[in-house]
């Protein structure tokens, strides 16, 4: 009896240490592992975000707010854990001592003198464990997720608001957002004004600046993390007064280095975009029963679809906007034309005046394109020759006889510069070429933004410098199918492992086509990465052949099931001028089926 008592106690004192210390402790972790679900989630609602002003998409992310513990049996556990998930106003996004560049129509830069501010919110998340001690209040905002502890604050994520290239991204989040809680909640990341376009901005009064407001305690801390990922030459302070991070830009000599990009997100169903200024698109002086087009913007630069556009010459009529922001209008008298937003006699920037003269017509703004793939690889000590293309942006047709200038700028420290000569003028197809990049001294790991300038028109491209005998390797472009389907192609441009799918459809074996556009001069080899080939019974297997833009075979195999996870290699030998490359896929039977990681030209040096 004494003995039991004995072992009863033990039991006891056994349960109360558990309940002490090893219950707070397998409580703490799963504290700690909810802690890190809300920061993933936040990761993607973050991209979900940038999604949505890249491309206009809506996504939806949910984030676990709370958590709760296992059950047991002989234990007691605190209550769940609650977690709040709220946007808190924070100010204006402003960016200073900038004006326009040249290139745009003036009333982008009419507009821009009004000196926009972009009221925008972050949103935090914060919980109240029973045992993780010191665990981060986490905010979203300006592209990164801020994780706050008491004696240190870390960025959870890279940021997108500068670029390497002189990219600006800044985006307005809006709508509200206030739960509580323990269960999962969603939050929609809703495109208002995706950033469709971007405009050239240049240094006035000083280095530009962004000013972005915070909800993180310490703006201070915040900088310093801000200014570890930022590029060579930019810096960031704090302004602790109003609660902001100032990221002041590097003030290069070249007008075009800095492109600025707006657009504002929701974060609820609430925002909308509404006109702001109006630009012409194409010709400002046409001949009549010839269309003028405009395009309306809103105060983030971006395309307002089904904005009201009055068109007053000789006749007075309206026109709606598309999807693209663009309204047009056909005048058959000869005359003045007024294209307006918002009414009559408003500011100069909400209208554009046409003139419609029977000799008009030959003032055109311009669309230069460099015809090559993005970046461009040369190496170290050789040169080449670049195609530039110019052609009329309301038609689309190649402008004869355009003078273009051909620039440069390093993307940091380079060993040495580029020697680039302006090409000659355009012929009749519009297209030029610069007769050689040379590199001069400039060593492998150079690179350099490489513009090409036209009347109103700028284009830029990348060119990295690569060590001697890097192989060049270039994917397909474009897929069509001809019969049967292709699915996943954006899959063959890479080497992820992951396959696109080449299957026949009805009583059809497939004939799909890739095409690699712009494919250098030079020797080449195509290189097949084959996950699976599947024949069906009697196939005599799967037709690969390779042509130039004229038609020209170029070389030809035939895929059997021993090709399956295989690299097939096809000699082509060379490729000369520089043209489309096309790769044809031909099922033998209906239920061939083939399975490619990859398709690539391989350049040989």
């Amino acid at each position: 009896m004494v003995g039991t008592v004995i072992l009863f106690g033990f039991l006891i004192l056994a349960l109360g240490i558990y309940q002490v210390q090893v219950v707070p402790t397998e409580n703490a972790d799963v504290e700690y592992e909810h802690s890190q679900q809300v920061e993933d989630g936040l990761g993607d609602l973050r991209n979900a975000v940038l999604d949505a002003a890249a491309t206009g998409s809506t996504r939806s992310t949910q984030i676990p707010l709370g958590t709760r513990y296992p059950s047991r049996t002989f234990f007691v556990n605190p209550p769940p854990v609650s977690g709040s998930l709220t946007t808190q106003e924070t100010g204006e996004i402003r960016v200073r001592n900038a004006t326009i560049g040249g290139g745009p129509h003036e009333n982008v830069g009419l507009y821009w003198g009004t000196n926009p501010a972009y009221e925008t919110r972050s949103l935090r998340y914060d919980a109240r464990y029973n045992e993780f001690r010191n665990a981060p209040r986490l905010t979203y905002e300006h592209s990164v997720v801020a994780a706050e502890f008491d004696d240190a604050l870390l960025l959870r994520s890279g940021q997108t608001v500068l670029s390497e290239d002189g990219e600006i991204s800044l985006t307005a989040l809006t709508g509200t957002v206030s739960e509580n809680g323990i269960t999962r909640r969603s939050v929609d990341a809703r495109a208002v004004s995706a950033s469709d376009t971007t405009v050239p901005i240049v240094p006035d009064n000083g280095p530009i600046t962004l000013e972005l407001p915070t909800a993180v305690a310490d703006p201070a801390a915040l900088a310093t993390r801000w200014e570890e990922r930022l590029p060579a030459g930019a810096t960031a302070a704090a302004a602790e007064a109003n609660g902001t991070v100032r990221i002041t830009l590097a003030n290069g000599s070249d007008p075009l280095r800095y492109r600025l990009g707006l657009s504002e997100v929701s974060l609820d169903t609430s925002g909308t975009t509404e006109p702001a200024y109006v630009v012409p698109v194409g010709d400002g002086n046409v001949a009549p029963g010839e269309q003028v087009r405009v395009e309306v913007r809103d105060r983030y630069n971006n395309p307002v679809p089904d904005a009201t556009v009055l068109f007053d010459g000789t006749t007075r009529t309206n026109r709606t906007t598309g999807d693209d922001g663009r309204a047009a209008f056909t005048p058959n008298e000869t005359g003045s034309l007024l294209a307006a937003i918002n009414g009559t006699g408003g500011p100069d920037y909400e209208s554009v005046s046409f003139e419609i003269d029977d000799g008009a017509g030959t003032n055109r703004a311009f669309d230069v394109e460099w015809d090559e793939a993005d970046p461009i690889v040369i190496e170290e000590g050789s040169s080449r020759p670049l195609d530039v293309r110019v052609s009329d942006a309301a038609s689309g047709t190649g402008i004869d006889g355009a003078a273009v200038d051909a620039s440069f700028a390093p993307r940091g420290s380079v060993s040495d510069l580029p020697s680039v000569p302006d090409p000659p003028e355009t012929g009749p197809d519009g297209m030029t070429t610069v007769d050689t990049f040379d590199p001069n001294g400039a060593a492998a790991g150079d690179s350099f933004d490489l513009y090409a300038t036209a009347g109103d028109d700028v284009d830029r491209i990348v060119v990295n410098i690569v060590e001697p005998g890097t192989l060049t390797r270039l994917y397909p472009d474009t897929a069509a199918q001809n019969a049967g389907t292709i699915s996943d192609f954006p899959n063959m441009q890479n080497e992820d492992g992951t396959v696109a799918v080449l299957d026949g459809s009805g009583p059809n074996a497939f004939d799909v086509e890739t095409t690699t556009q712009s494919v250098p001069s030079g020797d080449y080899t195509l290189e097949l990465g084959i996950e699976t080939v599947s024949l069906q019974g009697g196939s005599a297997g799967i037709d690969v052949t390779v042509e130039g833009e004229d038609g020209t075979a170029l070389g030809s195999t035939t895929l059997t099931n021993a090709d399956s996870n295989s690299d097939v290699t096809l000699d082509l030998g060379t490729i000369d001028p520089e043209q489309d490359i096309t790769v044809r896929y031909e099922g033998n039977r209906q239920n061939d089926d083939l399975d490619i990681d990859y398709q690539r030209l391989v350049q040989q040096r």
